[in-house]
C-alpha cells in the first residue's frame, strides 16, 4: 500500500487512530508512517483516555511564571516617570537591577502595557556605499545639574549606506560651528561620502531662485576643500532625508531619555559613546559590516584640514554677541579670495577687536 500524503499533525493522528481500529499493529503503523513506536503509543493512549474519561476543552491552565514578575514594580515606576522610554533603555535599567532575561519578553510586556497607533509607511530609497551622507540639527532643552535648564543643539551626521552615525552637542549654530562639526564627523568616519543632503538653513543655502538653491559661498569653499557635493532638499520635505531624521528618535528616546547630565561636556561625552551605539540600520547588513565594506568607496581625508576650520571669530565691539555668520551676508558683498591667501579676507579681524573662539 502506497503511503498517504499527510497534511498536518491532526490528520496524522486521525489516520493512526482509525487504522489501528481497523486492525493495524503498532509496528505496521510505524513502518507505514515512518515514525517511532513511542509516538504511535502516545497518540493511541491519548485517544483512549479521552474516550474513557472524557476531556474538557475549557479546562483552566495554570499561569507560568516569568522572569519579569519580580521587576514589574520597577517597570511600572519607570513607565510612570518616563512614558516614552524604549525597550532598549528599559532593558539597560533592568539589567543594572539584576534582570537576567532577554529583551524580547520585555518588549512584549511593553506592547501590552503601552499601545501606540500605527503610522503610515514611507517609501525609502537606498544608495551605494560611500555615495551619500545626510546632516541636520535638532534643538533640545536639557536641565543640567550644573547650570540649570539650557537649550543645546544636536549636530547629527549619518552615512546613508552603513547608517554609521556621528552625534555632537553645541550651544551655537553659526557657520564656524557647522564646519568644525563637519570636520569632526569626517575624522570620526575616517573619510567622507561623495555627496551630502542638507536642508535650507542659511549657513548652507542663502535662498532659492527659480526652484534652484543659491549656496553660501563660504560653505561652498569649505566643502570644495573636501571634494564633497552639497545637495539641498526642498523646504518642508523632511522625508527627502529621512535617514537623518529617524536617528533623532534614538537621541530623544535612548540617548537623552532617563539620563541626567552634569554639564555640556558630560553630554558631549555621552554623545561620543552613543555614536557607536546607535542601531539605526534597517537593511540586512549590520552597521559594522556595512561600514567596513564602504571604507574603500569613501573619499579620503586631505592631508591638511580646511583653513576655515582653523580660524577664530572676531569678537563684536560691544562684547555681547558674536558677529553675524557668513550666511547672513549677500553673495555680492563677499570679496573673492586671492590665490596666495585663500582666507585672508576672513581671518583678518578689524582694528582694535579681540579674537574669540565660538566653537
Amino acid at each position: 500500500m502506497a503511503p498517504l500524503y499527510v497534511r498536518d499533525r491532526q490528520e496524522r493522528e486521525h489516520l493512526l487512530v482509525t487504522m489501528h481500529a481497523q486492525g493495524w499493529t503498532i509496528r505496521a503503523l510505524c513502518r507505514y508512517f515512518k515514525i517511532g513506536r513511542n509516538t504511535v503509543r502516545r497518540i493511541l493512549r491519548k485517544n483512549k483516555a479521552r474516550r474513557d474519561r472524557g476531556h474538557n476543552l475549557l479546562a483552566p491552565t495554570l499561569p507560568r511564571g516569568s522572569k519579569l514578575d519580580a521587576f514589574m514594580p520597577k517597570i511600572s515606576e519607570l513607565l510612570a516617570t518616563y512614558p516614552d522610554i524604549t525597550g532598549v533603555r528599559l532593558f539597560e535599567e533592568l539589567q543594572e537591577a539584576g534582570y537576567g532575561g532577554g529583551i524580547s519578553i520585555l518588549r512584549g510586556c511593553l506592547r501590552s502595557m503601552r499601545r501606540r497607533p500605527k503610522r503610515n509607511p514611507i517609501i525609502r530609497f537606498e544608495t551605494d556605499c560611500g555615495i551619500q551622507g545626510q546632516m541636520d540639527w535638532s534643538p533640545y532643552a536639557i536641565n543640567f545639574k550644573q547650570g540649570g535648564k539650557t537649550t543645546v543643539l544636536c549636530f547629527s551626521y549619518i552615512l546613508a549606506f552603513s547608517r554609521r552615525h556621528y552625534i555632537d552637542f553645541t550651544l551655537h549654530r553659526d557657520f564656524y560651528t557647522l564646519i568644525r562639526r563637519h570636520r569632526d564627523a569626517f575624522e570620526y568616519f575616517g573619510g567622507l561620502p561623495r555627496q551630502c543632503l542638507y536642508d535650507s538653513e542659511k549657513t548652507v543655502v542663502l535662498r532659492w531662485e527659480a526652484e534652484r538653491p543659491v549656496f553660501n559661498p563660504a560653505f561652498i569653499a569649505f566643502i570644495t576643500h573636501y571634494q564633497c557635493r552639497p545637495i539641498a532638499c526642498r523646504p518642508r520635505r523632511p522625508e527627502t532625508k529621512g535617514k537623518i531624521e529617524a536617528p533623532f528618535l534614538f537621541v530623544e528616546k535612548n540617548l537623552l531619555n532617563a539620563r541626567d547630565f552634569q554639564d555640556l561636556e558630560h553630554l558631549r561625552a555621552t554623545a561620543r559613546w552613543g555614536s557607536g551605539k546607535n542601531p539605526t540600520r534597517t537593511a540586512m547588513t549590520p552597521p559594522a559590516g556595512s561600514f567596513s565594506s564602504s571604507l574603500k568607496n569613501r573619499k579620503k581625508m586631505p592631508s591638511f584640514p580646511c583653513p576655515h576650520t582653523l580660524m577664530t571669530v572676531p569678537k563684536s565691539p560691544s562684547g555681547s554677541a558674536p558677529p553675524r555668520a557668513l550666511s547672513s551676508l549677500r553673495p555680492t558683498s563677499i570679496p573673492s579670495p586671492s590665490p596666495s591667501s585663500p582666507i585672508s579676507w576672513l581671518s583678518r579681524p578689524p582694528n582694535g577687536s579681540t579674537v574669540r573662539n565660538w566653537s
